[in-house]
Protein backbone atom coordinates (compact mmCIF):
# COMPACT_ATOMS: atom_id res chain seq x y z
CA UNK A 1 0.00 0.00 0.00
CA UNK A 2 1.46 3.50 -0.76
CA UNK A 3 1.39 6.61 1.08
CA UNK A 4 -2.23 7.19 -0.85
CA UNK A 5 -3.57 4.63 0.18
CA UNK A 6 -4.54 2.32 -2.53
CA UNK A 7 -4.61 -1.34 -2.28
CA UNK A 8 -4.04 -3.57 -5.13
CA UNK A 9 -5.56 -7.21 -4.49
CA UNK A 10 -4.95 -10.10 -6.46
CA UNK A 11 -7.72 -12.99 -6.56
CA UNK A 12 -7.79 -16.18 -7.43
CA UNK A 13 -10.39 -17.60 -9.63
CA UNK A 14 -10.44 -21.60 -9.43
CA UNK A 15 -13.26 -24.37 -10.88
CA UNK A 16 -15.23 -26.13 -7.76
CA UNK A 17 -14.19 -29.19 -9.77
CA UNK A 18 -11.66 -29.60 -12.49
CA UNK A 19 -13.07 -29.51 -15.42
CA UNK A 20 -11.77 -32.41 -17.43
CA UNK A 21 -13.45 -34.37 -15.66
CA UNK A 22 -16.45 -33.29 -17.22
CA UNK A 23 -20.24 -32.57 -15.49
CA UNK A 24 -22.49 -29.75 -16.27
CA UNK A 25 -22.44 -28.32 -12.58
CA UNK A 26 -18.93 -26.74 -12.21
CA UNK A 27 -18.82 -23.19 -11.25
CA UNK A 28 -15.95 -20.54 -10.56
CA UNK A 29 -14.94 -19.60 -7.23
CA UNK A 30 -13.46 -16.47 -6.15
CA UNK A 31 -10.48 -16.40 -3.99
CA UNK A 32 -11.53 -19.65 -1.93
CA UNK A 33 -14.88 -18.26 -1.33
CA UNK A 34 -13.77 -15.07 0.09
CA UNK A 35 -15.00 -12.77 -2.33
CA UNK A 36 -16.23 -10.08 -0.88
CA UNK A 37 -13.55 -7.58 -0.58
CA UNK A 38 -14.10 -4.09 1.40
CA UNK A 39 -11.87 -0.54 -0.05
CA UNK A 40 -11.71 2.24 2.24
CA UNK A 41 -11.29 6.11 0.14
CA UNK A 42 -8.25 6.70 -1.25
CA UNK A 43 -6.70 10.17 -0.11
CA UNK A 44 -5.25 11.28 -3.26
CA UNK A 45 -8.18 11.01 -6.54
CA UNK A 46 -4.71 10.43 -8.99
CA UNK A 47 -4.91 7.10 -7.46
CA UNK A 48 -6.89 4.73 -7.52
CA UNK A 49 -7.48 1.01 -6.27
CA UNK A 50 -6.69 -2.20 -8.50
CA UNK A 51 -8.17 -5.58 -8.70
CA UNK A 52 -6.96 -8.55 -10.43
CA UNK A 53 -8.77 -11.61 -10.95
CA UNK A 54 -6.41 -14.50 -12.24
CA UNK A 55 -7.18 -17.74 -13.43
CA UNK A 56 -5.24 -20.25 -11.05
CA UNK A 57 -5.39 -23.80 -9.93
CA UNK A 58 -7.64 -26.32 -11.79
CA UNK A 59 -8.60 -23.18 -13.81
CA UNK A 60 -5.07 -22.21 -15.00
CA UNK A 61 -6.23 -23.54 -18.72
CA UNK A 62 -9.01 -21.69 -19.37
CA UNK A 63 -9.83 -18.06 -20.68
CA UNK A 64 -12.31 -15.46 -19.54
CA UNK A 65 -14.72 -15.12 -21.83
CA UNK A 66 -14.39 -11.45 -23.95
CA UNK A 67 -15.78 -8.54 -22.29
CA UNK A 68 -18.40 -7.64 -25.09
CA UNK A 69 -20.08 -11.30 -25.23
CA UNK A 70 -23.08 -11.44 -25.54
CA UNK A 71 -24.20 -14.17 -23.25
CA UNK A 72 -21.43 -14.73 -21.19
CA UNK A 73 -18.78 -11.53 -20.55
CA UNK A 74 -16.02 -11.94 -18.87
CA UNK A 75 -17.01 -9.59 -16.46
CA UNK A 76 -20.69 -8.79 -15.30
CA UNK A 77 -22.38 -6.19 -12.70
CA UNK A 78 -25.22 -7.58 -11.20
CA UNK A 79 -28.60 -5.98 -10.06
CA UNK A 80 -27.07 -2.20 -9.70
CA UNK A 81 -24.43 -1.23 -11.97
CA UNK A 82 -21.56 1.51 -10.58
CA UNK A 83 -21.54 5.26 -11.78
CA UNK A 84 -18.75 5.32 -14.75
CA UNK A 85 -16.66 7.65 -12.54
CA UNK A 86 -15.79 5.07 -9.69
CA UNK A 87 -14.66 1.93 -12.06
CA UNK A 88 -12.51 2.44 -15.02
CA UNK A 89 -10.17 0.59 -17.14
CA UNK A 90 -12.01 -2.66 -17.04
CA UNK A 91 -9.61 -4.97 -19.07
CA UNK A 92 -8.31 -8.06 -19.80
CA UNK A 93 -4.43 -9.22 -19.22
CA UNK A 94 -3.93 -11.84 -21.78
CA UNK A 95 -6.38 -14.79 -20.95
CA UNK A 96 -6.46 -15.61 -17.89
CA UNK A 97 -6.13 -12.17 -15.91
CA UNK A 98 -9.07 -9.32 -15.61
CA UNK A 99 -8.32 -6.24 -13.96
CA UNK A 100 -10.07 -2.62 -13.09
CA UNK A 101 -9.54 0.11 -11.15
CA UNK A 102 -11.39 1.75 -8.59
CA UNK A 103 -11.38 5.33 -8.06
CA UNK A 104 -13.21 5.65 -4.03
CA UNK A 105 -11.79 8.84 -3.28
CA UNK A 106 -15.09 10.64 -1.71
CA UNK A 107 -18.77 9.94 -0.16
CA UNK A 108 -20.48 9.77 -3.79
CA UNK A 109 -18.43 6.63 -4.61
CA UNK A 110 -19.21 4.62 -1.79
CA UNK A 111 -21.51 1.62 -2.23
CA UNK A 112 -21.40 -2.06 -2.52
CA UNK A 113 -21.66 -3.99 -5.83
CA UNK A 114 -22.18 -7.73 -6.65
CA UNK A 115 -20.56 -8.91 -9.94
CA UNK A 116 -20.18 -12.41 -11.81
CA UNK A 117 -17.25 -13.73 -13.80
CA UNK A 118 -17.54 -16.29 -16.91
CA UNK A 119 -14.54 -18.31 -18.45
CA UNK A 120 -14.30 -20.69 -21.34
CA UNK A 121 -12.66 -23.89 -20.80
CA UNK A 122 -12.56 -25.97 -24.41
CA UNK A 123 -16.11 -25.87 -25.55
CA UNK A 124 -17.85 -24.98 -22.38
CA UNK A 125 -18.43 -21.76 -20.42
CA UNK A 126 -18.04 -21.85 -16.57
CA UNK A 127 -19.64 -18.92 -14.13
CA UNK A 128 -19.60 -17.58 -10.48
CA UNK A 129 -22.87 -18.42 -9.78
CA UNK A 130 -25.81 -16.19 -9.42
CA UNK A 131 -27.87 -16.18 -6.11
CA UNK A 132 -30.88 -14.01 -5.56
CA UNK A 133 -30.98 -12.73 -1.46
CA UNK A 134 -31.50 -10.09 0.58
CA UNK A 135 -28.33 -8.01 2.99
CA UNK A 136 -25.43 -6.75 0.92
CA UNK A 137 -22.41 -8.22 2.91
CA UNK A 138 -24.56 -11.58 3.76
CA UNK A 139 -25.22 -12.45 -0.35
CA UNK A 140 -23.52 -15.17 -1.63
CA UNK A 141 -22.49 -13.57 -4.66
CA UNK A 142 -19.00 -11.64 -4.78
CA UNK A 143 -18.86 -7.75 -4.37
CA UNK A 144 -16.84 -4.53 -4.37
CA UNK A 145 -18.04 -2.45 -1.55
CA UNK A 146 -16.57 0.84 -1.15
CA UNK A 147 -16.78 2.11 2.35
Amino acid sequence: MSNSGEKHIELSVELAHDFRDGGEDNLLVVNSGNHHQIFEKIKDANHAHTITWTLTGNASGGEFCALDEADNPGFLWLVRTPREKIFHKLHLIGKTKLTIHNHHYDKSSEGLWQYQLFARFGGKVYGVPLTFCCGGMNSPNPSIKNT
